[in-house]
């Protein structure tokens, strides 16, 4: 399993804070915005100019972030731990290992960027998220 990454989420202004945390640590910046995906979801409050994924990497850590459609970022559910799984088969059992008296937000299911990806709050109110490229 490749390292745990923290995923932040902002209420609007993802855009401007990961910019800030680029010019503190440095590092290469990727952005996608809710234009670039096949639709905007239609239930949640979006911008397609609000920021889907911001990927920053630097030599030593990774951090992404995005823009949290629908929902309001705030202090105990705006950082989540994300992982990148080897296999499709490994995600589906830790899953269902962290899914044990929590609660699933989001199933694991493919996604249109490439993924396998699901999301979840541990019995300890942590939140995780589970993903696999499937493009390997």
């Amino acid at each position: 399993m490749k390292p745990l990454i923290p995923y932040l989420f902002f209420n609007k202004n993802c855009r401007e804070a990961i910019n800030f945390y680029q010019q503190c640590f440095g590092g290469e910046l990727q952005l996608c915005t809710y234009a670039d995906a096949p639709e905007l979801p239609s239930d949640k409050n979006v911008d397609k100019n609000d920021i889907m994924h911001a990927f920053l990497k630097n030599e030593s850590f990774s951090l992404m972030a995005s823009d949290w459609p629908g929902n309001e970022a705030k202090e105990g559910n705006n950082v989540q731990l994300s992982i990148d799984g080897e296999s499709k088969e490994q995600l589906d059992t830790l899953f269902n290992k962290l899914a044990q008296g929590g609660k699933i937000t989001q199933p694991l299911e493919n996604t249109f960027w490439g993924a396998y990806f699901g999301m979840l709050i541990d019995k300890f109110g942590i939140h995780w998220m589970l993903n696999f490229d499937l493009k390997k």
